[in-house]
């Protein structure tokens, strides 16, 4: 008797506090999954099914999994075997055909002892002087987001700018700077919210790149929370698309908390959309000094990772990946130091603009050269030119020195 579904890949992925199984499936399967102990297993039986799929390999096995293996126990039945190092909680759920997949399968697997568990957090607990900003680098793992015709991804490029921008915010004295992930894997947008309200953070900002059906389009936009509806045809469009991430990620949305789709007090939302729209403006300010803007208006649309969280909070898009000449550049590390660096100025802008801002302020336009830095790579930061440094320090040459110490003209 032929099997009924085919098990047409297996992906692996890894994140902090979890390893996440996906079995990309050419129909709906009957499954069952459940734990062996004396070794330590988890077992996924799949009903009336077979493989084409070449099993990964032991380097993406992760920290906890020591082997994954197949088996036929009994006529159909496709056996998984995951062998554990420690006992692992599991839990699974299917997924439908969407935009990107097929049908899914998917299974997580996390520590029951917690000790176990990664460091989620890229940098120490904020000080109660730190200015925090919460960084949110969209899509990851099963959701790739926009892709360019060049194969770029919108998730590497968005994580890519987003730890530039994490880092250079916390050279500066009285800021720490988180990430909502770190690495290729997916976050869900109540996670997401979650992360910035557990490091109690002053702002947040929500890193994507845009594609659109029109090729000539291009530019970087800042959206804001709208509480009646989209400014844009774009805006809507794109709010649907990021709004539906979940999705193509892999969340079972009945677990959703009512609480992300409640709408805020009107005093709140008042308060939020004001002190985002300027902190929206001062980044229109510095995106322009290093590309051009799609629109030079603040963008507004009903994004479900901006409506729940109750401090300033913006969507940027970096620019259109499905522009030939943009894809290019954001593939690039120059253009990422040059937008993180135009993110960093309207942060630290925005803030001093604040009687309670924390930041404390460097020595005017002073600054000390770190490891692997160049006169390129600071000027793209800072939102000025190499013959401007180069004047200002009354250089001859380009090479830089570790802890030489450099006045940045408009810093």
């Amino acid at each position: 008797v032929l099997a009924g579904v085919d098990v047409l890949s297996i992906r692996i992925w890894h994140s902090p506090l979890r390893t996440r199984l996906v079995f990309d499936l050419s129909g709906p399967v009957v499954y069952s999954v459940f734990a062996l102990a004396d070794p330590q297993r988890i077992v996924i039986d799949l009903k009336d099914t077979v493989s084409s799929a070449v099993s990964p390999g032991d380097q993406t096995l992760g920290p906890w999994l020591l082997d994954l293996r197949s088996g036929n126990p009994n006529n159909g039945v496709l056996r998984y075997v995951l062998d554990l190092k420690a006992q692992l909680h599991h839990d699974s759920f299917l997924l439908p055909p969407g935009a990107v997949y097929g049908h899914r399968l998917v299974v997580d697997v996390k520590p029951v002892d917690s000790s176990l568990r990664g460091n989620n957090n890229p940098v120490d607990s904020p000080t109660e002087k730190d200015y925090v900003v919460v960084i949110d680098p969209g899509h990851g793992g099963d959701d790739p987001g926009a892709l360019g015709r060049r194969g770029t991804r919108e998730k590497n490029v968005v994580l890519a700018i987003a730890e530039r921008l994490q880092w250079i915010l916390n050279l500066r004295p009285g800021v720490a700077a988180q990430l909502t992930r770190k690495g290729d894997y997916y976050v869900s947008l109540r996670n997401r919210i979650r992360i910035a309200a557990e490091h109690q953070a002053d702002v947040f900002i929500s890193v994507h790149a845009d594609s659109a059906r029109r090729r000539s389009a291009h530019g970087a936009s800042v959206y804001i929370l709208s509480s009646k509806g989209a400014s844009s045809e774009i805006g809507r469009e794109l709010a649907k698309r990021e709004n539906a991430s979940d999705l193509i990620g892999g969340v079972k949305l009945g677990k959703q908390e009512h609480s992300v789709r409640e709408t805020m007090l009107d005093m709140e939302v008042d308060w939020k959309i004001k002190e985002s729209k300027a902190f929206a403006r001062n980044l229109l300010y510095e995106l322009g000094k290093v590309g051009f803007l799609h629109t030079k208006q603040v963008q507004k649309a009903g994004f479900v990772v901006l409506k729940a969280i109750e401090i300033p909070a913006v969507l940027v898009e970096v620019g259109f990946i499905s522009n030939k000449k943009e894809e290019r550049a954001l593939q690039t590390a120059l253009h990422h130091e040059r937008i993180a660096g135009s993110m960093f100025r309207a942060i630290v802008r925005y803030c001093t603009e604040k009687s309670q801002c924390r930041v404390n302020q460097d020595p005017k336009g002073i600054y000390v050269v770190r490891k692997a830095e160049s006169l390129s790579l600071l000027a793209a930061r800072f939102g000025t030119t190499i013959s401007a440094i180069k004047r200002a320090n009354k250089l001859k040459i380009d090479t830089l020195l570790i802890g030489q110490k450099l006045v940045i003209p408009e810093l």
